[in-house]
């Protein structure tokens, strides 16, 4: 009905009572920009049992873009539907599965992800299978054996295990973990952030605003909380192990690709610590005290992370974790950290990058 007919026809039949054209007008007074008015009628449609009403407002409290973050009437709204509709177990997989939402019940998140992947939904199924994969669960990546999955959740919904620490040096702390990640996932995060990389850029150490610099010469892509799925959201809580801080000190992830020629010259994660960019860098979270770095694939010559004033050269294997920290004991800048990924000379490489901060990172709290 929101594609047949006007805003004028809507709104009379939205007055008159008529639930979908109260949803109709929703929609349209939304894609007009008139969000206080879109939540008015969107909240009477759904009251009145317009299902897809109901889907999109339990989405809009969760989000709490909008409006305010509910959680309660998301689940509320919900889970009446959940026996019949893909969309809402998807939802309540989010819900419950997603730190952002700190609710932090992963297994309960996953068995609503096995309800929409029982009902048909391709996309469910895959993070399954991944996540199988991730476990070293191989009989479950390919099943349709649901009390098997079922069976299965309490693991799937767990710690992703981790290899023994390469230490490759001690202060800085720099640590490789090896083949950690499973191939399927790496292909997985790579077709995610192809087509949406674009050029990156620096933190201007003068002025605290990114700009595109040549010292860094790659494409990458920061995946927002919208794009994350549940294996994404466990590597995540596997990253946070491997820093020791809660997986909120964490910027959102980021999967750059480096073409031929292509290189970050060498550089330190940490902020300037002094000057108005410096400040207003540190009291968005803190310093960047931390680096996660996941390689994504091989086939390609050059591109390695090195550490010139250390003499270390880590030439990256699928999976491998490279994990170090860019601050002292003390939490100041440790110059030693500088590093750089070296220029690509032949094919194609695809890394995922993440910075932990030494606080609590505000837009993935606010989020």
């Amino acid at each position: 009905m929101a594609h047949r007919i006007s805003i004028q026809e809507a709104i009379a039949l939205a007055q008159a009572g008529d639930p979908e054209a109260q949803y109709a007008l929703s929609s349209a007074l939304h894609r007009a920009g008139k969000f206080d008015e879109s939540l008015h009628w969107l909240r009477l449609a759904a009251s009145r049992g317009v299902i897809p009403a109901r889907l999109a407002l339990a989405a809009m409290v969760m989000d709490g873009q909008r409006c305010t973050r509910d959680l309660q009437q998301a689940r509320d709204l919900l889970q009446p539907l959940a026996t019949t509709h893909i969309a809402a177990n998807l939802l309540l997989a989010e819900l419950h599965g997603f730190a952002a939402w700190q609710i932090g019940d992963r297994e309960t998140g996953l068995r609503y992800l096995a309800s929409a992947a029982r009902m048909g939904d391709a996309g469910a199924r895959r993070q399954l299978a991944l996540l199988a994969a991730c476990h070293r669960r191989p009989d479950l990546v390919d099943s349709s054996d649901w009390p098997a999955i079922e069976h299965a959740i309490p693991q799937l919904a767990g710690d992703l295990p981790l290899p023994a620490a390469e230490v490759l040096h001690e202060s800085p702390l720099i640590r490789r973990f090896p083949a950690a990640v499973d191939p399927l996932v790496l292909t997985a995060l790579i077709d995610l952030a192809a087509p949406l990389v674009q050029r990156s850029q620096i933190v201007d150490a003068r002025t605290g605003e990114s700009r595109a610099d040549p010292m860094r010469t790659s494409s990458h892509v920061t995946l927002a909380p919208r794009q994350h799925d549940h294996v994404l959201e466990a590597i995540e809580q596997c990253i946070a192990r491997v820093s020791g801080l809660p997986a909120r000190n964490g910027e959102f992830v980021q999967v750059l690709r480096y073409r031929v020629g292509e290189e970050f010259k060498p550089h330190v994660d940490y902020f300037n610590e002094s000057g108005d960019a410096a400040y207003r860098s540190l009291a968005d979270g803190g310093q960047r005290a931390q680096t996660v770095l996941i390689y994504l694939n091989d086939r390609y010559t050059g591109g390695a992370t090195a550490f010139p004033k250390l003499e270390i050269v880590v030439q990256g294997r699928p999976g491998d974790i490279l994990h170090f920290h860019n601050v002292d004991a003390g939490g100041i800048g440790h110059k030693d950290s500088l590093h750089a990924g070296t220029p690509v000379e032949t094919g194609e490489k695809w890394l995922l990058s993440k910075w932990i901060r030494s606080e609590a990172y505000p837009p993935r709290v606010r989020w």
